[in-house]
């Protein structure tokens, strides 16, 4: 009989001592007696449901585990309000009223804690640029050239106080916070020194995170196609659908990778400054190779016709899906890339007078 005790007792504490970790999280929405909740993460950009349940009487539950710290929303079917948190392998507990969801009290998590500290402190930098983008709007409308020009300079001080900001909280903060903040909210703007700095910051025990993963292969994609490096080749269809590839622009002229789309208003204000030097440089030695990342071929073929648009053009219609801007780890646009007549990268993102002033070092 005690053997049969003792045998017990050795399964129960293996047991106890292999059982996954696992979080619960019980919720409680005043106000929203039913429907659903559901629990999703981000993966590629897109939120992707993991768990979903029903609401009694504004209660909820989940449990579940995760691998590693992750950002997770959580969604509710009345409402278009979500719950953002950093799910980990603990107990938390939500409570909130249905007509503020979003500003929800979260306990058991200090991982969401500052998270939620962190978005606070960026919403005051947003408020200060929503207020000087309408005062921009106003000064515009009504001619006031110097407020423009005063605005223009508040803005980007506070931008700069931002990215101040951004920077100190990701190299002092040890947690997967700061590989997620580096990756969402600084990566697009960052060099290559710059973000091999920050990456090589972190903490040891975060080399798993699916953050420092995706940082650190945009960090090779960016390593490669810096300036100095050889250009990588890709093949797309041009408005007729014939594949065109960028090799076969290789060779005699500088060329000019350009990346936008019809619907970015950025990329439509700069491209009269390109149809300007395309019509000053294309017979000395210039060439524009436009990829387009757009969702359709009417409205690409559209603001090609509008912006007198005469350069090749190439895209495979799948926004930001586009494959040649992967190749060239584009994470914003208008975005391009000037080759020389080897095919190495020797500029980019040269918009505005720096291109004219570009061109004409490099063909007058």
């Amino acid at each position: 009989m005690k053997k049969l005790i003792y045998s017990i007792i050795a399964v129960a504490v293996m047991f106890s001592c292999t059982k996954q970790p696992e979080y619960k999280i019980e919720g409680n929405i005043k106000g929203l007696n039913s429907g659903s909740a559901v629990l999703s993460k981000v993966v590629d950009d897109e939120l992707v449901t993991v768990d979903s349940v029903s609401i009694a009487n504004g209660a909820f539950a989940f449990k579940g585990t995760v691998d590693q710290p992750e950002f997770f929303v959580i969604t509710f079917a009345d409402t278009l309000d979500g719950i953002q948190l950093f799910l980990e392998n603990l107990n938390i507990t939500i409570t909130a009223d249905a007509d503020s969801i979003s500003g929800a009290n979260i306990v058991g998590s200090e991982l969401t804690t500052r998270f939620n500290t962190f978005n606070k402190d960026l919403l005051a930098y947003n408020l200060q640029f929503r207020a000087l983008y309408n005062e921009y709007i106003q000064a515009n409308m009504t001619g006031d050239a110097a407020r423009v020009k005063e605005i223009e300079d508040e803005y980007t001080s506070v931008e700069d106080q931002q990215n101040a900001y951004l920077e100190k909280f990701v190299k002092e903060d040890s947690t997967v916070l700061a590989p997620y903040i580096a990756l969402r909210y600084m990566s697009y703007r960052l060099e290559v020194e710059e973000l091999e700095a920050i990456t090589k910051n972190f903490a040891p025990e975060l080399a798993q995170s699916q953050y420092v993963i995706t940082l650190n292969e945009r960090l090779d994609v960016m390593k490669r196609v810096a300036v100095g490096q050889p250009y990588v080749d890709f093949t797309l269809n041009d408005t007729t659908g014939n594949p065109l590839p960028l090799s076969s622009m290789i060779g005699e002229k500088y060329i000019l990778l350009d990346f936008w789309a019809a619907w970015c208003s950025p990329c439509r204000q700069e491209n009269p400054n390109l149809v300007a030097n395309y019509a000053i440089y294309k017979d000395k030695g210039f060439e524009i190779f436009g990829v387009s990342f757009d969702k359709t071929k009417e409205a690409w073929v559209q603001a090609i016709n509008e912006d007198g648009i005469t350069w090749p053009q190439v895209s495979d219609l799948k926004y930001w899906d586009s494959a040649a801007g992967k190749l060239y780890g584009v994470r914003s646009i208008p975005h391009n890339v000037l080759l020389d007549k080897d095919g190495i990268i020797i500029a980019k993102n040269l918009r505005g007078e720096e291109l004219g002033a570009k061109l004409a070092e490099l063909l007058d």
